[in-house]
């Protein structure tokens, strides 16, 4: 199974807000630890990683990860907090360019963080090098673009915000997601970065464009203005008609575990669907992923399989440290199904389209099956690293780190970048008033766009 599979800072704030009441956390969030605990903390990550993790030098070179270790370990030669430290392990886990390998501060340490620790006031959304108040507050409207945070430009903060959280190659589209949606709220990881303060001075444009200031004061996370929001998601599977002949797929995620929640099956759904589509003859069909984290990688196959009318490959090559995988079923050359689908095909793709969505993707991308829309997608065009996963837990910080341990190849053809992901053929980003207003441009400008091609 390749579902991305998180433990979402955001959540774990809310579980954890909700049960204040049992007591205060008795973790001390200041209190620091001597370099030689750490130092082991370093090689215990440093060894676990070169002995288990397949993917380390696929971006980077073996002499190239030995830099970034080395220059981490230097910096252990004083006594740090724990979020110090954590800020050390997260920009070197970064480093490593795959957004299955994450780090975590322990969870009663977050509850510490909670429970006592003021931080920004406001989870701003960012879009591109802008960064927007995504709701009303009690200081500013919804819509206001924040320039600056204590004289620094909100752009070079998101670029060493950024410096901090793992994504696949050089993909920012996941790296917006986590700090935007909640995985690594942009307030916790702030915090994380640059440390408590009691007030901000918040440079922003007024509504007539002129800027000013304003300082803020820290809150606690209970009090934070505009925090993000879980979705719950009743429904993953979704066949939908629009006008002009034209039908909509929507696929939230390839994880059978998620489908079983909600009493789906994917291959039925598939079965049941393009049979449909050929009864109706539909000769239109958009496949939205927008939302698909991954899953099953036999699911993104399967799919695949419905959308080509002749053999292909899917994986080219799979191995671990230890040894090369050469009985998987996605290895083999792949038939298509009986009811593939003919006709004109364009996909929605985001910074949430990841691991087995995006290899999905990619072989789409690779063999011309349809044109994508929206944005690069958070996993990689040539593969990545995935499959089971060792959850270590240093032993003196407690910091958790999910080390996958399968590399992934994908049999695509060759393109112009070696570490993004798939790229549209259309980007369309959603403005901060389009995402105000909910309004999804890029499902509109799809389905103009397949219409036209008439």
């Amino acid at each position: 199974m390749k579902t991305q599979i998180k433990i979402l800072i955001v959540i774990a704030i809310a579980t954890l807000v909700t049960i204040k009441a049992y007591g205060q956390a008795t973790t001390d969030y200041s209190k620091k630890i001597e370099p030689e605990l750490l130092k082991k903390d370093f090689r215990v990550l440093r060894d676990s990683l070169q002995n288990i993790h397949a993917g380390l030098y696929r971006y980077k070179t073996q002499p190239e990860m030995n830099g970034v270790f080395d220059d981490a370990y230097r910096q252990l030669d004083h006594p740090m907090t724990e979020t110090d430290f954590f800020a050390i392990v997260s920009n070197v886990i970064s480093n490593i360019e795959d957004g299955h390998t994450e780090c975590f501060l322990p969870k009663d340490f977050i509850q510490s963080i909670v429970s006592t620790v003021r931080i920004f006031p406001i989870q701003i959304r960012f879009i591109g090098e802008k960064a927007y108040v995504p709701c009303d507050t009690k200081e500013f409207n919804a819509g206001t673009e924040i320039v600056s945070i204590d004289d620094k430009p909100v752009n070079d903060i998101r670029k060493q915000l950024f410096a901090h959280l793992s994504s696949d190659g050089t993909i920012a589209t996941e790296k917006y997601v986590k700090i935007n949606d909640g995985h690594d709220p942009f307030s916790y990881l702030y915090l994380v970065v640059y440390g408590e303060k009691p007030d901000f001075r918040v440079g922003y444009k007024t509504s007539s464009g002129q800027f000013e200031e304003k300082v803020l004061s820290a809150r606690l996370f209970n009090d934070m203005e505009c925090p993000p929001v879980r979705v719950e998601i009743n429904k993953y599977l979704i066949l939908d008609y629009q006008a002009g002949n034209t039908a909509v797929m929507t696929i939230k995620t390839f994880a059978n575990e998620f489908m079983e929640r909600t009493k789906e099956n994917f291959e039925n759904f598939l079965a049941a669907s393009f049979k449909e589509l050929k009864d109706k003859k539909i000769n239109k069909l958009i496949i939205d992923l927008r939302e698909n984290g991954g899953g099953e990688d036999t699911n993104g196959l399967l799919l695949y399989r419905y959308l080509s009318n002749k053999p292909f490959r899917y994986y080219a090559s799979l191995n671990t440290t230890k040894h090369v995988i050469t009985d998987h079923p996605n290895l083999n050359v792949q038939q298509p199904e009986e009811n593939n689908f003919k006709g004109k095909v364009e996909f929605l793709i985001s910074g949430k389209s990841f691991s087995g969505a995006a290899e999905f993707s990619a072989i789409a991308k690779s063999n011309q099956r349809g044109l994508f829309i929206g944005e690069e997608t958070a996993g990689g065009y040539y593969g990545n690293t995935s499959g089971s996963k060792i959850a270590l837990e240093l032993p003196n910080t407690g910091i958790r780190v999910n080390i996958p341990i399968t590399k992934y190849v994908m049999a695509v053809k060759r393109s112009k970048y070696k570490d993004r992901g798939i790229l549209p053929d259309h980007t369309v980003v959603p403005t901060i008033t389009d995402y105000l207003q909910h309004r999804d441009v890029q499902m509109d400008f799809a389905l103009k766009l397949i219409n036209k091609q008439d």
